[in-house]
């Protein structure tokens, strides 16, 4: 390999160092299931999600925290308006060329949205993320993640329920991963 395109090769494929900056946008499908007295309710969900990552990368090891909005829609009409939103710390590890392998553990996840007309709070969820990104493109990867969790407490109207649904998902994001 001549100087030049190893020059090139190493700014795209070698191992950097620097603040990640990463704006996230994607889609994602699942299911919330609450277990209320025994019995079990099933909801299947589609619905959009943006945010972000922010951390540091040294050589191929990527950390920091990663922020996702989502906004849901139910096969069910009894839900309406539901949005979650959700603090993870991750570690990525970029496999060369062409992947990147990384986790997370949701540390603060809450929500909210209308069942049956009536407003549920979601509260204290917590959770962990599994994804593999495309890195190929040098302005954008592709990536595919599953995420799973579950709330603490959740809230019917003002009635604290005592128990929170849990919730697992597998998202496809797009995101524009920033090295400073």
């Amino acid at each position: 390999m001549n100087p030049a395109s190893a020059y090139l090769y190493n700014q795209r494929f070698g191992p950097r160092s620097g603040i990640l900056v990463e704006p996230v946008y994607g889609f994602s499908s699942g299911e919330l299931v609450s277990k209320p007295s025994g019995s079990e309710d099933v909801w299947a969900f589609t619905g959009t999600g943006y945010g972000g990552r922010v951390g540091f990368q040294y050589g191929r090891v990527q950390l920091g925290v990663d922020y996702l909005n989502s906004n849901l829609t139910f096969e069910s009409k009894d839900w309406e308006k539901t949005k979650l939103s959700a603090w993870s710390g991750f570690i990525g590890l970029k496999i060369p060329r062409l992947w990147r392998l990384y986790g997370g553990y949701t540390f603060s996840a809450t929500g909210e949205g209308y069942y049956n007309y009536q407003k549920v709070i979601f509260l204290e969820g917590t959770g962990t993320k599994f994804g593999i990104g495309f890195t190929g493109i040098p302005f954008l990867n592709i990536n595919f993640e599953y995420t799973q969790g579950e709330f603490g407490d959740a809230k019917d109207g003002g009635t604290v329920l005592g128990y929170g649904p849990t919730y697992h998902s597998y998202m496809f994001t797009l995101s524009i991963p920033i090295l400073i």
